[in-house]
């Protein structure tokens, strides 16, 4: 993890929404590091969220859901490291409820405004006792500058924090967007295993909101992968409050393409900050697909490559093996005619024409040997593209999960 002196840099850049305030405590249920995270604005806001695909959804996956779904405007959020509170049957959805009660209450606002996330070893009883003790210190913390705290306190395998922030002009209001992360390990597209929490001052319909949360999300976590696997936790929240008094933000036009390209923005960064604290990761991986016949066949290409093992020990052992890419766009079900595709590989072409390109033993040589490298493939059967984000699998990837639970 790194420092906060670590952070002083990131901190110059960083923008905070009006009306937003954070606090990250250690209150127990790690060893030392911090594991009690709050996030709070003093304006109720309107909230849309994106949740886990897994049949196996943790507590508070699901209390967020229903309050999600009945439309309750959100204050809070409260986030726990160190247990994900899953697996833990109805108790542990009843232990998701009083934590939202407790820090409603210590807040002065209506509990079904509080949203609650877990995250870390799954099927064990969360410790209600160090969490309520530490409840009125989380929230004596509270201030605009503790984001970096609150980012801390979310983190599990985590080498450190993930923050991002955009700012938007809108006709003589200024608009904040900021985004946080946690993520390194069970990580795959169609949601990445991950919490992130977005907050913004502005003033959006709740359809826009949505709307724009979606559009971005699939832009970002969705197009990310460690090591394929998918969480029961995965959730991304985003708050507005309206505190920049812009004019409304309606799900069309100009001003809400602009939106959703700097939220995209904070969420694509985040996203990218993931891969490259994946577990054990040493390398960031950026795979190109174009010419597929559909949007969904360049999904499937990319997503397929950036989720096979063989592709990322190649790539951890500065291995140019084109043929692992060849073998995982064929178990894609994108549809090509595999005589016409050509694969690029750090801008050294290996196949093409129906043929291995034989390029020379000295250009060889330099792919996959940065710690950013670039894959790209050409489908040649139509016009969509897509990208994927992934890493490298290593030594220490296994090391960390073969003992995640000690």
């Amino acid at each position: 993890m790194k420092s906060k002196e670590d952070f002083k840099n990131i901190m110059s850049k960083i923008k905070v929404p009006k009306g937003f305030v954070f606090s990250g405590i250690h209150c127990g249920l790690k060893r030392k590091r911090k594991d009690l995270s709050l996030f709070y604005s003093e304006k109720e806001c309107k909230a849309a969220g994106v949740f886990t695909k897994n049949t196996v959804k943790a507590a508070p996956v699901i209390l967020c859901e229903e309050r999600l779904k009945k439309g309750a405007n959100i204050h809070a959020i409260i986030v726990n490291s160190g247990n994900a509170n899953c697996m833990t049957g109805n108790q542990g959805y009843k232990d998701a409820v009083e934590t939202t009660r407790s820090i409603a209450e210590l807040l002065d606002i209506p509990e079904e405004t509080v949203l609650v996330s877990s995250t870390g070893v799954i099927g064990k009883p969360l410790n209600m006792n160090v969490i309520k003790k530490a409840l009125p210190e989380l929230k004596n913390n509270l201030s605009a500058t503790a984001i970096v705290d609150a980012a801390e306190g979310i983190v599990t395998t985590d080498r450190f924090s993930k923050i991002s922030s955009r700012a938007i002009k809108i006709g003589n209001k200024n608009i904040t967007i900021l985004g946080i992360a946690k993520g390194a390990g069970m990580i795959r597209p169609d949601m990445a295993t991950m919490l992130s929490y977005v907050f913004t001052d502005a003033n959006i319909s709740e359809i826009a909101i949505e709307k724009a949360l979606i559009k971005s999300v699939d832009k970002s976590f969705n197009s990310i992968s460690v090591d394929g696997d998918m969480s029961t936790n995965d959730t991304v929240i985003i708050l507005a409050n309206g505190l920049a008094n812009n004019d409304l933000i309606s799900d069309s036009g100009e001003v809400f393409e602009l939106f959703v390209e700097k939220l995209s923005d904070v969420m694509l960064e985040l996203a990218k900050l993931i891969v490259v604290d994946g577990e054990g990761a040493t390398k960031l991986v950026e795979i190109n697909v174009s010419g597929a016949k559909t949007l969904q066949d360049a999904k499937l290409a990319a997503g397929t490559i950036s989720n096979s093992l063989l592709v990322k020990c190649a790539i951890h052992g500065a291995d140019p093996n084109w043929g692992r890419i060849a073998a995982s766009l064929g178990a894609s079900g994108a549809e090509f005619n595999p005589e016409k595709i050509e694969i690029i590989m750090d801008g050294v072409t290996f196949f093409k024409n129906g043929e291995f390109t034989a390029p020379s033993s000295s250009k060889i040589q330099k792919v996959f040997k940065k710690n950013k490298v670039n894959i790209k493939v050409n489908l040649n059967n139509g016009k969509y593209s897509a990208v994927n984000y992934t890493c490298d699998i290593s030594k220490e990837y296994i090391e960390i999960n073969a003992s995640y639970t000690t």
